[in-house]
């Protein structure tokens, strides 16, 4: 049977959504079976070769074993420039579950926490449970802007900073190390707490040094995995300014939330990391992602957007006369569902037109080329 061609419903009905949408609002990794399939089958039978199922999930790892530690201060050290002291790592469910417990701890009561004015918005939601207020700081081509940064630090006394610094949600931009010095400089005098979300930066082909690697004294770093490896595979890497610090933000929340990592995914990614799996499966998706990016200019023609060759999602800017929440309803109605610009703002601030398109999400190619197709016939051919 000759499979080189797929009809078009056959693939509409891979859609991964239950509401028959394709969905280009998410941003996950996209799948590379070939590669993955046989390092996690692997890895499994490794681990079970090293201790039986039953002990592996006797009890939680809390912060993570002596190994899982070991093998996490490795893995965030390629970042960092050198493994931190692995008393200051800790292993955690996911960044959600590791930004639930550093928010109330981070940002005492009648403080506030500094976030990118387009923003993660689970981080506004999550501010606004603790009863946090929030502020935005203005943003440029480069990130987070200093001057901005430096006049909200001196007139509210912030306690903390939430912000991604490469390839940051939306806006694509990766911050530059002159930036990040900035940055760094100013928390440091006004003694803010950085808390960086550095999710992205393993699929970049040429990272930056983090601000947690210039100024690790009050920096709070996190490493995780569902955006490079498998959106399923629930894992992040936290590193504190100080084991102390790891001590009182996670441990007495063990009995206020479920931030532990999942046994099992803690052993899996701790044996990657040990026999270099997590290097194949990140090269694999790191080709996967150049090829849906070629895909995605051949078909995008003149429709401008911003786009890292390594990044998961793309920013379409839109003009004034083509409202974002407008086009992104029309798109979902053809039957692709895209995020508008007013998503990632707060409720007083209304950003410049656009839409992001994740392009990682779909698990076929063919599907991916279908839904850019769709998306392209929505946009104007000209900014006006």
């Amino acid at each position: 049977m000759n499979t080189m061609h797929k009809p078009t419903i056959p693939v509409r009905d891979r859609c991964l959504g239950k509401d028959g949408l394709i969905g280009l609002n998410l941003n996950h990794p996209p799948p590379v079976p070939g590669t993955f399939d046989r390092i996690f089958a692997d890895a499994l039978k490794d681990v079970f070769q090293r201790t039986s199922p039953s002990s592996l999930v006797t009890t939680h790892r809390w912060t993570g074993t002596e190994d899982d530690r070991s093998m996490g201060a490795e893995f965030t050290g390629r970042r960092l420039g050198a493994p931190p002291n692995v008393d200051r790592i800790v292993l955690t469910h996911s960044t959600q579950s590791a930004i639930h417990m550093m928010l109330p701890a981070l940002v005492p009561n009648g403080r506030s926490l500094v976030v990118e004015q387009m923003t993660y918005p689970p981080i506004r939601t999550f501010a606004q449970r603790y009863g946090i207020p929030t502020i935005d700081v203005l943003m440029d081509d480069n990130g987070v802007e200093p001057n901005s940064f430096e006049d909200v630090c001196r007139r509210s006394r912030p306690a903390a900073l939430y912000l991604v610094t490469t390839f940051q949600n939306p806006t694509t931009i990766t911050m530059s190390l002159n930036r990040r010095i900035q940055i760094a400089e100013i928390a440091k005098r006004y003694d803010v707490q950085v808390i960086e979300d550095d999710v992205y930066s393993l699929l970049s082909s040429t990272p930056i040094k983090p601000i947690s690697a210039i100024a690790p004294e009050n920096s709070w770093y996190l490493l995780g995995t569902a955006k490079s490896f498998a959106a399923g595979l629930k894992l992040a890497f936290v590193v504190a300014p100080s084991s102390s610090d790891a001590f009182r933000v996670f441990w007495p929340g063990v009995r206020a939330t479920y931030w532990m990592a999942a046994p099992t995914s803690a052993a899996l990614m701790s044996n990657f990391i040990r026999r270099g799996g997590d290097l194949d499966i990140l090269a694999a998706v790191k080709k996967e992602l150049q090829s849906r990016h070629q895909l995605l200019n051949e078909i995008a023609g003149d429709r401008r957007y911003v786009a890292n060759p390594g990044c998961l999602h793309v920013w379409f800017p839109l003009p004034k006369s083509h409202p974002s929440q407008q086009v992104a309803d029309a798109i979902k109605a053809d039957g692709v569902q895209v995020a508008a610009s007013s998503a990632y703002a707060s409720a007083s601030f209304h950003p410049a037109e656009a839409i992001r398109v994740g392009i990682g999400n779909p698990e076929a190619p063919e599907l991916l080329e279908l839904a850019i197709k769709i998306v392209r016939k929505h946009l104007p051919s000209r900014m006006s």
